[in-house]
């Protein structure tokens, strides 16, 4: 609880979303906590006219209720209250049954929205911020740290209700006796003062929690990115071993969460009972309230001051979930996106339309210069270059001297720090959705999805495309065996891809993927460097044969591919 003003900052967050829903919702909260407190307050009347009455005495909740009814024409008798009983209670069961429904939706519909909004963001971040962060970081935040979030709020919105019910019951109770409900209020708040210690010590552990999470979900995934390394080298030991310890560390970290709240519980506990047993005896032998009266403020003691307890334990809950908001709010504070708007928000709005830049000329770097840190050497410095539309060029140097930066500026995934880059003389950043919309990109690492081989093939092309346009194109790079081989076809269910084609058979059907989009520009980072000398040369002479359609440029360290190249660019 250090950050005080991290509670508003939070709360800004989730009283921004459907705020109305948010009012109807401590309304009926406010209206159901005083129809609970009433309910026990008619019970006085109602023991009152069950009770002998003692001559000269009289019951003042009946005198009250005798005279505020009695102005409406409506005796007092045991009908009456029963029935006014009963529509109280009838009535509290309702509002409750609407605060669960509102409450419920609210909290699931605040975690759709969140988790939404939040992959909208990151998906529409510049290549430059997502090359630099962690994978692990967003698949944590957006499976497991979104869903507390949820539950942060969850329990924001449960101490409001608590609150809201004390302060009801607190009245209602002070009405029957002041000096009873003063002496509980303090104990309950001396009580939870008393166990700040585990509050603070519930911060620490979510916070530790979400690190140590962080790091179980990485032997996870460390496991399965060298799972044939593993079984050659017999270590499954060795990843065992790092997963248990973090397992492990999970374990004492919840063993810990569930002591930090048990503990207070259990002192709240007997600190309320050894409270009641003192204050019935006070009531009776020394302040001599009626026995009627007596029986209520139990009743609202055994309401209000377990309500402390409930409430330390939300607070406990809330003050472990902050870490989780927290990294929440911040990655939404990092990424400089705004959020979509309405229910139909559509990503690049002109994907899958037909619009695209289309090359007739050439390309041009015009003085480009660029680098990846503010104060650090540039990889690229006053660079120029041509490249000839429905031509092959070629891209080479050694490693380091920026050919796989290069193309990325060409892609317009990195925006030049000087110069520019312009197609058939216009700047290809006027509009960056239309020229990517263009291009076919196969880097030297392929990659697939868990599904179906059709489903991998047209992963990201628009718009439909038959099987028959599906074989010709795998035919045209030499995979189409690799379907045919297969039981089921193009309906053959792929997982751990790695390991289900060579690496050449997984460049082909990348390469085979790029293609069906049917691009004017395509980009090969190394593309063929997995491939034979013959299927290499196969993929050579197919390229030759597309640049009669498309403007291609590839990366490559290999000077025996020189002879295809129409253009060659040295760095």
């Amino acid at each position: 609880m250090h950050d005080k003003g991290f509670i508003f900052r939070s709360f800004s967050l989730f009283f921004k979303y459907r705020p109305w829903k948010l009012i109807t919702l401590f309304f009926i909260t406010l209206v159901t906590g005083f129809s609970q407190g009433l309910t026990l307050v008619l019970l006085i009347p109602l023991l009152g006219l069950l009770q002998p009455q003692t001559p000269g005495k009289s019951n003042g909740w009946v005198d009250f209720l005798n005279g505020f009814l009695g102005k409406i024409g409506i005796d007092v008798n045991l009908k009456v209250i029963l029935l006014i009983f009963a529509v109280c209670l009838i009535t509290v069961a309702v509002l409750n049954y609407f605060k669960s429904m509102i409450q419920g939706t609210y909290q699931q519909e605040f975690s759709h929205h969140i988790r939404k909004s939040l992959f909208y963001k990151i998906i529409n971040s510049d290549w430059k911020f997502l090359n630099g962060k962690s994978k692990h970081s967003h698949i944590q935040i957006l499976t497991t740290e979104v869903p507390k979030m949820s539950t942060y709020y969850y329990f924001y919105l449960d101490f409001a209700n608590k609150a809201i019910f004390i302060l009801t019951h607190v009245v209602l109770a002070m009405m029957i006796s002041v000096s009873f409900t003063l002496i509980v209020l303090a104990t309950g708040m001396v009580i939870f003062l008393l166990l700040g210690k585990y509050i603070r010590r519930a911060d620490n552990l979510g916070s530790a929690g979400i690190k140590n999470f962080r790091d179980m979900l990485k032997r996870i995934d460390d496991f399965w990115l060298s799972v044939k390394i593993a079984k050659v080298h017999n270590s499954e030991r060795f990843y065992y071993k790092k997963f248990r310890q973090a397992n492990d560390r999970m374990l004492d970290i919840q063993n810990g969460l569930t002591r930090s709240k048990a503990v207070p519980a259990l002192l709240f506990s007997i600190a309320g009972l050894l409270t009641l047993i003192l204050f019935v005896y006070i009531a009776y032998q020394i302040l001599h309230i009626p026995v009627p009266s007596i029986f209520i403020l139990i009743l609202l003691f055994s309401r209000i001051f377990p309500q402390f307890s409930t409430i330390n334990n939300n607070i406990n809950t809330m003050v472990s979930l902050q870490s989780s908001v927290r990294l929440v709010l911040d990655v939404r504070g990092n990424l400089k996106i705004k959020d979509p708007d309405g229910e139909n928000e559509s990503v690049n709005a002109d994907a899958g339309t037909g619009r695209r830049v289309k090359i007739t000329d050439k390309i041009e770097l015009l003085n480009v210069s660029f680098s990846y840190e503010k104060d650090s050497e540039p990889v690229l410095e006053n660079f120029s270059a041509v490249i000839p539309a429905f031509k092959i060029t070629g891209i080479t140097g050694d490693s380091g001297e920026g050919k796989t930066t290069l193309l990325d500026i060409i892609a317009g995934l990195l925006e030049p720090s000087k110069g520019c880059v312009l197609a058939d003389g216009k700047q290809i950043s006027v509009n960056p959705t239309a020229w990517k919309q263009g291009i076919g990109y196969l880097p030297q690492d392929s990659f697939f999805i868990d599904g179906t081989i059709r489903d991998n093939l047209i992963w990201d092309t628009p718009g439909q495309i038959s099987d028959a346009t599906i074989m010709d194109v795998l035919d045209s790079v030499n995979a189409s065996d690799l379907i045919l081989r297969q039981p089921q076809g193009l309906d053959t269910y792929i997982s751990n891809y790695t390991y289900h084609f060579s690496g050449g058979e997984r460049q082909r059907l990348a390469l085979a993927r790029v293609l069906l989009r049917k691009p004017v520009l395509l980009l090969l980072d190394e593309a063929t460097s997995s491939l034979d000398t013959k299927n290499e040369n196969s993929i050579m002479e197919l390229l030759h044969a597309l640049k009669k359609k498309m403007t291609i440029v590839l990366i490559t360290h290999r000077t025996e591919l020189s002879g295809y190249f129409d253009n060659v660019i040295k760095l």
